[in-house]
């Protein structure tokens, strides 16, 4: 019997439907993968202006949908930093342990053992430096030249307090810096990292931070002026958390070697260390405070 010619046309026009759906949808899987968006088979690319996005390209026609995800609509996140979590748990032991020597100085102390008033002194000075960083922006230099001077300290001989001092400070201020480091590269993993890095500021700074990083960054640690645009470039950069704890460890190492040794040399007494720790902190304030006012002056005089 013939094949009715009626009959078959229908047939015939959705196989050519079909193909021509088939073309289409891999004419939008490719302009899927040049324009930017994830396509069917969920590989991200970057989406350009004025083009469209087939997102059900390629998907057989019994499977559901796929669901765009939060990286596809906004800024992906950036990688976490390994050993985030990690990290937070050593920082807790860390405190804990300090604050644990602390107790056991303060029980020796009331024994009279030898040695307990230099365990329990620098065991409260490395925890409360351990403290102070960017999100708690404690004074430091009045525990220093206290932990250091004849009425504060009072344990081993003068340069043996200088010593022990200059160090166990480094240390606990690298602690607490490399703490803030971790927590900020948490915060700036949110998609603020990448706006950011796509400032005109960032590239003009990053150029000027790559010639000598660790340099900067332990003069930065010297300088009892705190300068934060310093440390935050250093974690967008994804600058060495190591080497920035170890440029830190250096910078404050020298800070506190000066600070200590004056006071050992002066023999300051805890009114003179306020007083000390009174005018640094007037200087910090003037210049976070005046040096904005003094770049819209000059740039309003050129």
């Amino acid at each position: 019997m013939a094949p009715d010619p009626l009959a078959a046309e229908p047939a015939t026009g959705r196989q050519a439907q079909a193909s021509s759906a088939g073309s289409q949808a891999g004419g939008c899987h490719v302009q899927a993968l040049s324009a930017g968006m994830c396509d069917a088979n969920g590989v991200k690319v970057g989406m350009r202006d004025g083009e469209e996005v087939c997102v059900g390209a390629d998907r057989p026609s019994r499977a559901e949908p796929p669901s765009l995800t939060s990286d596809c609509v906004s800024p992906a996140r950036e990688q976490e930093l390994p050993g985030l979590r990690l990290w937070f748990l050593i920082y807790l032991a860390w405190l804990a342990g300090l604050a644990a020597l602390a107790r056991l100085g303060s029980f020796q102390l009331e024994l009279g053992a030898p040695g307990a008033m230099g365990l329990w002194t620098l065991s409260l000075m490395a925890f409360y430096l351990s403290l102070c960083n960017l999100f708690l922006p404690l004074p430091t230099a009045w525990i220093i030249l206290l932990a250091a001077s004849p009425d504060g300290g009072a344990f081993g001989s003068a340069w043996q307090r200088v010593a022990a001092v200059t160090v166990v400070g480094a240390a606990a201020t690298a602690i607490a810096n490399v703490n803030e480091y971790h927590v900020l590269s948490y915060v700036l993993g949110h998609g603020l990292g990448g706006k950011l890095r796509r400032t005109r500021v960032y590239e003009w700074a990053v150029r000027w931070f790559d010639a000598a990083p660790f340099q900067v960054l332990a003069l930065i640690g010297f300088v009892p002026v705190p300068i934060d645009a310093v440390r935050w470039l250093a974690i967008l950069r994804r600058y060495s958390r190591w080497r920035f704890g170890l440029a830190y460890f250096v910078g404050r190492g020298l800070r506190y070697l000066l600070f200590s040794g004056f006071a050992v040399l002066a023999s300051l007494s805890g009114t003179e260390i306020l007083l000390i720790q009174a005018g640094i902190v007037v200087a910090a304030l003037l210049a976070r405070f005046a040096w904005p006012r003094l770049r819209v002056a000059r740039s309003a005089i050129t």
